[in-house]
């Protein structure tokens, strides 16, 4: 088995792919990572690049329902112990963040986190998540962090399998916060590495559908935290992004 498997989806985002993999394919570390490509019936070069490449042999191109119903095709597919979901166009930091990951993973946690660096759609470095957003990274995670908005990113969330659940696909822009609460539920051994672990590419689809994201975001922290507390939460993070003119 693997130790570590690395979740892609793609969807005609050739060169976000490549991307994606480009710094993996530098490192002697192949042994330890497996690549599991999920992509939505792409008409551009994806299938023929995955088929020249000798460490993407666990992929599938076919119609998907979104991306969180490709997400949960990626946890079925994936057979690591560990699972680190980093979407076509998102990418590790740089070669010691994928040495630092494998390094904490030796001590089997539950799951390890770290900071994201955003990046424009040029690769441009605009700051850190905790830098530029309203959600700093805690120091200590937990299920709760989560309560003023997703604390630390999707991508810089590494978890075992066996406490991954499944994406809301009935949830179309947030599934991952969601996802990341539930998963942490579930865990006992929570791992800051205390390092920026990956690049987010702000051009998202998240990003790109702010107001809607918000709108389901205050529904997905109220089912978990409660109406009032969930109020409350929002209304800090609505007074943090006026003082520090940061996204929300």
């Amino acid at each position: 088995m693997k130790k570590l498997s690395v979740i892609s989806i793609t969807f005609n985002n050739f060169k976000g792919l490549t991307k994606t993999l480009a710094l993996f394919d530098k490192n002697d570390i192949l042994d330890k990572i497996e690549f599991v490509i999920v992509d939505g019936g792409s008409t551009d070069e994806t299938s023929a690049f995955l088929n020249k490449q000798s460490y993407t042999n666990n992929w599938v191109s076919e119609p998907d329902k979104g991306i969180y119903d490709a997400m949960n095709k990626g946890l079925e597919m994936a057979t690591g112990e560990y699972v680190w979901f980093l979407n076509a166009g998102d990418y590790p930091y740089s070669n010691e963040s994928i040495i630092a990951v494998l390094e904490a993973l030796k001590d089997v946690p539950d799951c390890i986190y770290g900071e994201t660096m955003l990046v424009d759609a040029n690769g441009l470095e605009i700051g850190t998540r905790s830098d530029k957003t309203t959600r700093v990274m805690p120091s200590k995670l937990t299920w709760r962090s989560f309560m003023r908005g997703m604390t630390v990113g999707h991508q810089a969330f590494i978890i075992r399998k066996n406490l991954a659940v499944k994406y809301d696909i009935g949830l179309k822009h947030v599934a991952d916060i969601d996802w990341m609460i539930k998963c942490l539920k579930r865990c006992k051994t929570i791992v800051n590495i205390n390092k920026i672990i990956v690049c987010f590419t702000i051009d998202g689809h998240s990003t790109t559908h702010r107001k809607a994201s918000n709108k389901e975001r205050f529904k997905v922290l109220k089912a978990h935290y409660g109406p009032m507390s969930n109020l409350w939460s929002h209304f800090v993070i609505l007074l943090r992004s006026i003082k520090n003119k940061t996204m929300v």
